[in-house]
């Protein structure tokens, strides 16, 4: 049994899925394995992970039809076997000492969340969306509470499910999947995860290498997009039960107030994708209170 598993969907990447293979052959600490998802591919893409698995003998194919990121996630989870867990994105590519000082930080301070930081990178004609970079809110050789963190998540928050090696006992105990047939599906996975774990420990380092390419779905205007709408809807709705069942008073505001970011957030998408519809009755009333806050503060100058 390998020590970790690497859970890698694969649809359409063709173009970069060699570069993405070769930075985890290039690992410096080689006891883990890959669970690639191939998600109904039509470009080659099962192609290369089949040239690539005869050389590399810890990569696992599974292929399916076309179900989207989320069903060939928790494709790849049901196959899991290693301590610890990470989602990586085909179309990029991982620092080559990523794994080992991950793990070993794991192992040595006894682990659930391990978070890094991200570097992004643009193809021609791309625009960089996110730093990705923590350092201003998180610090290093530190073990903060699930407190703490929640705290310090309020502050700086990145969903991105490749920004953590998480310990894969705490997923299966608690049945944490991804929400299939949504888009920001890591909105709602990562404050499940976020406030089902007890220790973690942030390392500033750029381990993931994040490409900005031409037909990414975050490439693509979210904000005239009906699915990208609805998916937010339903996030909200979920983190909103998750918020009723909180035990602890920390995970409440934590997961509050990515609520009311969400929610607000969606008053920016085109008028004629917002369907009618009642949010959760607190959000609803946070939103409408804090756009009457800032007609205030612009009508007396301030803000």
């Amino acid at each position: 049994m390998p020590n970790i598993s690497i859970v890698l969907p694969v649809y359409n990447v063709a173009p970069y899925l060699e570069a993405c293979l070769d930075s985890l052959k290039k690992q410096t600490y080689q006891d883990f394995e890959v669970i690639a998802v191939n998600d109904g591919s039509a470009d080659g893409s099962l192609a290369i992970l089949e040239a690539y698995q005869r050389e590399f003998r810890n990569l696992q194919i599974i292929s399916q039809t076309n179900r989207g990121l989320s069903a060939a996630r928790n494709a790849g989870l049901a196959q899991v076997t290693g301590k610890y867990l990470y989602f990586l994105d085909s179309d990029d590519y991982l620092q080559h000492d990523m794994l080992e000082r991950c793990f070993r930080l794991a192992e040595d301070k006894a682990l659930d969340v391990v978070k890094f930081d991200a570097e992004p990178f643009a193809e021609a004609g791309n625009r960089i969306m996110n730093a990705y970079d923590s350092s201003d809110v998180l610090q290093e050789n530190y073990v903060y509470s699930q407190k703490e963190w929640l705290d310090a998540q309020r502050r700086r928050y990145n969903s991105p499910v490749w920004l953590y090696v998480l310990r894969s006992e705490l997923v299966f105990k608690h049945g944490l999947r991804f929400v299939d047939g949504i888009l920001h599906e890591d909105e709602i996975f990562t404050p499940q995860l976020f406030t089902r774990a007890e220790r973690f420990m942030y390392i500033a380092e750029p381990f993931f290498k994040r490409r900005y390419r031409d037909g990414s779905i975050m490439q693509s205007s979210i904000y005239a997009s009906q699915t990208s709408y609805d998916s937010k809807r339903e996030v909200i709705r979920l983190l909103d039960d998750e918020r009723a069942a909180a035990k602890t008073r920390g995970a409440q505001r934590f997961l509050r107030k990515r609520c009311m970011i969400l929610a607000i957030d969606i008053r920016h998408y085109a008028k004629e994708l917002q369907r009618k519809g009642a949010l959760p009755v607190g959000v609803r009333l946070y939103v409408t209170m804090r756009a009457w806050i800032r007609k205030v503060r612009r009508r007396n100058g301030v803000g």
